[in-house]
């Protein structure tokens, strides 16, 4: 008989539901973080005029040398995005608050649709193998993301595992998105399952945060040295990529 065990690094790990995170972890963050903020800064520099791109940036988090991991664009849900879009259209133009909340919601509706995701969406080394080992060996597994839910469907069919998905949850599911533990709370009720056999996979402080609220185990997957030691003390385990997380089968003789 042969028993299955989640392995990070050379621990053995007990869970039967495997929670991703999306960007950062089963997708490359930057690129995505940039194509989008791309589109999304051609459509506030038609509303508040070229001489604010550079003030747009500084707000997001984007420089030349890329996206601060732990700003604006990085962390926060579009909910949040909307708010702090339609303050700056306000501060620079001086529309009304209503105007200025409408314009937010249009520019992001707007640069989702525009968003081109086979250029965007760049799998992380590994990620697919490791969806696909932890599904056949019986996991549940599934997507905790701030992204949209049609669009991390589109992401996964890069894949090939949007029809494998045991769950995805985002925060238009829940009442709050991270780093509160709604979106973990649901998959616990869905599930039935205690929260210490729920495993969450992120590479950012508010997967960390949601998991610890909700009572779960947490895996930090980060690349990035400097931010691999800021998060590893929250993180139950920490790796630098997937390749690190592995299903291991032991035959047991009785």
């Amino acid at each position: 008989m042969s028993i299955r065990t989640i392995q990070i690094g050379d621990q053995p790990i007990s869970a039967s539901v495997i929670a991703f995170d999306k960007d950062g972890t089963l997708f490359q963050a930057e690129p995505f973080w940039i194509a989008l903020n791309k589109e999304r800064k051609k459509r506030f520099i038609s509303i508040a005029g070229l001489h604010n791109g550079d003030l747009w940036d500084r707000m997001m988090g984007v420089d030349s040398e890329g996206v601060d991991h732990s700003g604006l664009l990085a962390i926060a849900g579009e909910e949040e995005e909307k708010i702090a879009i339609a303050a700056l259209i306000y501060q620079q133009t001086k529309k009304p608050w209503v105007e200025s909340l409408a314009l937010s919601e249009k520019l992001l509706e707007e640069s989702n649709r525009s968003l081109n995701i086979k250029d965007a969406f760049i799998p992380t080394q590994g990620a697919k193998e490791l969806l696909y080992s932890l599904k056949e060996a019986g996991y549940v597994v599934g997507i905790v993301t701030s992204d949209q839910h049609d669009r991390t469907v589109e992401c996964l069919k890069l894949l090939d595992f949007h029809n494998k998905a045991d769950f995805i949850v985002t925060p238009a599911s829940v009442a709050h998105g991270k780093p509160a533990p709604d979106m973990l709370d649901k998959v616990l009720r869905n599930f039935t399952v205690p929260a210490h056999e729920v495993l969450v996979v992120g590479d950012s402080i508010v997967d960390l945060m949601m998991s610890k609220a909700a009572g779960c185990k947490s895996v930090l997957v980060n690349e990035k040295p400097e931010m691999l030691q800021q998060l590893t003390p929250l993180a139950d385990y920490a790796i630098e990529g997937l390749d690190g997380m592995k299903v291991i089968w032991e035959k047991r003789v009785y």
